[in-house]
């Protein structure tokens, strides 16, 4: 079954309601019996400006099912900025995003209910402005957005955690969801801490981890540091599908206090699935650069696309708070990665040549009010850098004393900068230079973002549902990842396809329970597709986005019995099972040989054709009886336009490659009219009712 394009928005899950000041997240009546409970809730600190969430575990000794509410007395808008959502599992999740005149403490009542029977427990939440505080914990290492692991040098990972804190000798520091399976991490002292990683040979199947650290002081909201984890050393070869992406640069000599911005240009012909990275060093580090050794930035695109877009890294300038005339010299290079081989890991990495910049200290140039910076030096006399937010960004704010822009208003106190200089700054209204856009409204599968949250929400039922995909909080260009749990209680044939909305591009994925990859599906679209014979046992589903919106996606799960034939061996171009799992031809003739077809198990390429074009092919093959039968099928837009099986015999004929005998050929010429700006067909070479056989393939554009 192909899944029907979105044209429009879907409906929205159930579970994610708001009634007034009081929000109910479901409402289902049951009988009488003891009254719920609502354990593990402790008065908590929010921030102004980054979500809050909590987590409500509550449960009923006669097993009903229960509904969650909130209220607080001196809120009455909270109906309209905060929600309760209920998971699979039964669990409740309270989100909220405070506003700046929602500093100071509230009172709140997290009421559990089971119908019949209702309990209460009232928490304070303390919610701390945003800016300039003096006594937040800060992280000082790791330095920059990450690290990267040469599996080829290194199977394991070692960083240094070092947070300061002003006022508090112990800060806990600890890893936050979603956690980086086998990581661990050990508090050293009251403000350092290990972390320790050496990934699974299933975890060297992806190449980028965000591990997301926490520092709590007990005072204020936790101060988060995301880290992006970058194993190397795993993928390419030799032919690898597609071209490598290619980077232009031209260093540039800068004086400036402000931070600085070299900008590629990165032109891939597919496109990049990730933001190119960027690492800088202060010493030379050579022709043949270790990035592990190097600082490391991601970066974000300025203008164009991903297959030739310009991309710049934020560098924190290192004579920012210079004397005038001082130089540091810079060394660095750009990394870009492209995932052409969908189904493998012969993709290409381009590192480029060395470069070097000299920066000087000087130049009249200042940030604007609200812009990012890391010195006071950067944002003008008397005005101030500082930190905003819970996940240690800064940016500049402005002196009072020629009054403050509309959406603008002077700080109540003396507020602390970056630098640890005091004064009355004016401060955005919102209480962050970054408003936020509101929560996302999620589907009721949540949390899922994690195999091990998948484990313990229910199975994935058969059928068709909608679903939704909202942007990663750790990551500025990913999407969080959305886990489901399938059971298969006998061998079944599974076809799982997704068909997003488009808003970013969405991947599939299947995994054994011991998180090994079986299979993925990830072409360049939000529409995938994987079709395999499994055994009976638990496997997970993952369905992860490349894109800062939210997504909404259709996801069919169909099931069907068979016995997988385990004895047959396929060819190494697998998986190529579905359309969006393809192989990608030469032009104008391909080629291949030694290829199998195993049971139900079709071989997908995927031809670009224009008006008038006429696509020869030729499949050979010898045959014994009808087990080794082997034909053609030829599809476009998703539909088979030559559709021939045990259940409709009529459609098939020796013209389009479907007789009954050795070898097949058949020709196609393209609608005039139909294809100007080009179309993507795909040739599909099945057995016919299950037949197995090798075969080899010519492919003709003419």
């Amino acid at each position: 079954m192909r899944l029907a394009k979105l044209t429009t928005s879907l409906p929205r899950s159930a579970g994610l309601l708001t009634l007034g000041a009081t929000c109910l997240a479901t409402a289902v009546a049951c009988s009488g019996g003891n009254a719920p409970e609502l354990s593990g809730l402790e008065d908590q600190v929010a921030q102004v400006g980054t979500e809050f969430k909590l987590d409500l575990n509550g449960t009923d000794p006669d097993g009903d099912q229960l509904s969650y509410n909130f209220k607080a007395a001196d809120l009455t808008d909270l109906g309209d900025r905060a929600m309760i959502t209920v998971s699979p599992s039964g669990a409740g999740v309270f989100r909220w995003t405070p506003l700046a005149a929602d500093v100071g403490p509230h009172a709140f009542d997290f009421i559990v209910s089971d119908g019949s029977n209702d309990t209460t427990v009232t928490i304070t939440i303390d919610v701390k402005s945003a800016i300039g505080s003096a006594t937040s914990p800060v992280f000082r290492q790791p330095l920059g957005t990450g690290t990267t692991i040469d599996l080829a040098k290194l199977k394991c990972a070692d960083l240094n955690i070092v947070v300061e804190d002003q006022d508090t000798a112990q800060v806990d520091i600890t890893q936050q969801e979603p956690v980086i399976e086998g990581a661990t991490l050990e508090q050293v002292d009251g403000q350092t801490a290990m972390w320790h990683w050496c990934p699974s040979r299933a975890q060297e199947g992806d190449t980028r981890y965000t591990l997301v650290l926490a520092a709590d002081d007990g005072e204020n909201p936790k101060t988060i540091k995301n880290y992006l984890i970058v194993l190397r050393g795993t993928g390419g070869g030799a032919n690898c599908p597609g071209g490598a992406p290619t980077i232009s640069h031209t260093a540039a000599n800068q004086t400036t206090r402000l931070d600085l911005k070299p900008t590629a240009t990165v032109s891939d012909d597919k496109g990049l699935k990730d933001a190119p990275l960027f690492y800088y060093s202060f010493t030379n580090p050579g022709a043949s650069p270790n990035l592990s050794q190097m600082t490391q930035l991601s970066t974000a695109r300025q203008s164009g696309t991903t297959t030739n877009g310009t991309w710049a890294p934020t560098l924190p300038n290192p004579v920012a708070s210079a004397t005038a005339g001082t130089t540091q010299t810079i060394y660095y290079v750009f990394v870009a990665d492209d995932d052409d081989d969908e189904m493998g890991s012969c993709d290409h990495s381009t590192i480029s040549q060395v470069y070097s910049m000299t920066v000087t200290a000087g130049g009249s140039s200042t940030a604007g009010l609200c812009q990012t910076c890391t010195a006071d030096s950067q944002c003008g006399t008397g005005n101030q850098c500082v930190y905003m937010g819970s996940m240690g960004d800064s940016y500049c704010t402005q002196a009072c004393g020629g009054g403050c822009p509309s959406g603008y208003t002077c700080s109540a106190s003396e507020i602390w900068s970056v630098d640890g200089n005091q004064a009355y700054q004016c401060v955005p209204q919102s209480g962050s230079c970054s408003a936020p856009a509101g929560p996302c409204m999620d589907d009721s599968w949540e949390e899922n973002d994690t195999r091990t949250a998948a484990s313990s929400n229910p199975t994935l039922a058969a059928g068709l549902d909608d679903y939704v995909s909202c942007p990663s909080t750790t990551l500025t260009d990913r999407a969080d990842d959305d886990w489901y749990k399938i059971v298969l209680t006998a061998s079944a044939r599974v076809n799982l396809e997704i068909a997003g909305d488009g808003a970013t591009d969405l991947d599939l994925n299947l995994y054994r329970s011991d998180g090994t990859v079986i299979t993925k599906s990830t072409s360049y679209t939000s529409d995938e597709n994987i079709n395999t014979c499994l055994a009976a046992a638990t496997y997970y589903v993952k369905v992860n986005g490349y894109g800062a919106a939210r997504s909404e996606y259709l996801m069919s799960l169909e099931k069907t019995a068979e016995t997988c034939n385990t004895s047959c061996v396929d060819d190494t171009n697998e998986d190529d099972d579905t359309y969006s799992q393809a192989r990608t031809t030469s032009y104008p003739m391909h080629n291949a040989t030694m290829q199998k077809i195993c049971t139900n198990d079709d071989d997908w390429y995927k031809v670009r054709l224009y008006d008038g074009e006429k696509l020869t092919m030729d499949l050979a093959f010898t045959q014994a009886d009808y087990t080794q039968d082997l034909d053609l099928h030829l599809y476009k837009d998703f539909a088979d336009l030559w559709p021939c099986d045990p259940s409709n015999v009529s459609g098939c004929t020796a013209a389009h490659g479907q007789s009954a005998s050795a070898n097949e050929h058949a020709e196609y010429t393209v609608p005039a009219g139909t294809c100007t700006s080009g179309c993507d067909y795909y040739v599909v070479v099945r057995g016919w009712d299950g037949a197995t056989n090798t075969y080899g393939i010519t492919l003709k554009v003419e």
